[in-house]
């Protein structure tokens, strides 16, 4: 069918050549340079740039059809071997499942040589290097599938696994970071970036990335982030009090306190730094404050009771536990911290009337019975036992009473900011367990954070 319509349109164009031929019998010069001119029909002229037409048309269509079937055969070829690489990537998978990473390594190479720039095969051919303990190597994979794919989250951190795994704190440090770099929020990256920042007491950095975190959760979780975020700026405030940098510590400590109010260890630090600068009328204002809003603090009290014995005004800090008790009678701590102070203030006999009173009232435990102890030495004036006493309970001259974690019930001889097992700050509050069941711990230093 095709050849005879081409049949019939190659006579009707001949059949019009010639009909235009008998028609325009003129003849046309046809200059090509001075010695070279030719002389033809109108018509053979008319014809001649036809069939040109005709044949740049049909070389052009020979042209396109080329293109295409090289196209076509490239694209073939691709998807052959883009099928041999899945297959292969599939094979290497079932084999580092089974446990043979040399074999899977030799089938996910073949895959990654077809598809270098694949993010998942080369994540998984790292995955044999660590298999094998081979930090090294999977990393050195890893980086050299960063560069064919610089903003690759799955990449990134890989490597800070591998690091990690390997030691390498700073490898994975600027493994997370540049995970941040590409996507700010990325909670993961934030927390593991927090964790090796408070591990080497960079506390501002830590902070800063908490921030962010506690920014991004919701609810209760938002809740416990805020918690570490206030734990965070008070111990950049403290580096910053140890480094001699006050001003600095102080804007930290208003960071803490809008974060969370009662965080008490920053209302005695705050306190202490002013001490330190010289206004000792300062810290007490600071710690009386923190006290009218938080009366359950002990710690607090422990503070005013130093400052005010060193600024020669002891009277001051006996009034306030007397007003304290009146206001709250059966605050049995209140109680045994007054009875501390007779000691410290020689006032012996009005320690051991309270601890007594005490005695009579059903309160048998072990800080009482210490404090009665020593106050019973000091009346018989016997050094000998007082000193054979302290060394036998450890305490310190100022028989500071006993801590407990609210979180997790851990014991400490004396007040902290952040409990040493398990990491949580603003938790310790003065307890007094039974002398009977009391059982020594050793505060072994824990993990940083939980």
């Amino acid at each position: 069918m095709y050849t005879k319509i081409l049949l019939v349109v190659v006579i009707i164009i001949l059949s019009a050549f010639f009909f235009l031929h008998t028609q325009n019998p003129g003849t046309v010069t046809f200059v090509v340079t001075a010695e070279h001119t030719y002389v033809v029909p109108a018509t053979m002229l008319l014809f001649a740039g036809f069939l040109a037409g005709v044949v740049l048309a049909v070389l052009n269509s020979l042209l396109v059809d080329a293109k295409r079937a090289i196209t076509e055969m490239s694209a073939r070829r691709d998807k052959k071997i883009t099928l041999q690489a899945d297959e292969n990537f599939r094979k290497g998978n079932e084999l580092l499942v089974k446990g043979d990473t040399t074999g899977a390594r030799e089938s996910i190479e073949k895959a990654l040589k077809a598809r270098p720039s694949d993010t998942g095969m080369t994540i998984a051919l790292s995955e044999t290097y660590t298999r094998e303990r081979r930090p090294k190597e999977a990393i050195s994979v890893l980086e050299n599938g960063l560069a064919a794919n610089p903003s690759s989250i799955g990449i990134l951190m890989a490597i800070a696994k591998c690091a990690n795994e390997s030691s390498d704190a700073f490898r994975a440090a600027r493994a997370y970071e540049d995970v941040i770099k590409i996507d700010p929020r990325n909670a993961f990256a934030l927390k593991r970036l927090r964790d090796l920042r408070v591990s080497e007491k960079r506390w501002n950095e830590a902070a800063s990335l908490q921030k962010t975190v506690a920014d991004s959760e919701r609810d209760g979780a938002n809740e416990k982030e805020k918690r570490l975020l206030a734990g965070l700026y008070f111990e950049a405030a403290d580096q910053c009090a140890a480094e001699g940098k006050l001003s600095d510590a102080v804007l930290r400590l208003k960071d803490v306190l809008k974060a969370d109010d009662s965080f008490m260890p920053a209302h005695i630090l705050l306190g202490d730094i002013l001490w330190r600068q010289g206004n000792p009328g300062g810290a007490i204002k600071v710690w009386e404050k923190a006290y009218a809003k938080y009366p359950n603090s002990e710690p607090l009290l422990l503070k005013l009771e130093d400052i005010y014995i060193k600024e020669s005004a002891p009277d001051l800090i006996l009034e306030k536990y007397k007003r304290e008790i009146l206001a709250r009678p059966n605050d049995t701590n209140l109680r045994l911290l007054l009875s501390r102070l007779y000691l410290r203030l020689e006032m012996v006999d009005n320690a051991i009337e309270e601890l007594e009173s005490l005695h009579l009232e059903g309160e048998d435990s072990y800080y009482p019975q210490v404090l009665l102890g020593e106050a019973s030495l000091r009346r018989k004036q016997n050094n000998r036992a007082a000193h054979l006493f302290h060394k036998a309970l450890g305490l310190d001259k100022e028989f500071l009473p006993p801590f407990t974690c609210s979180n997790c019930s851990f014991d400490v001889k004396s007040w902290a900011a952040r409990c040493p097992s398990c990491g949580e700050w603003n938790t310790l509050a003065m307890s007094a367990p039974p002398a009977k069941t009391q059982q020594p711990k050793t505060q072994a230093q824990l993990p940083l954070l939980r």
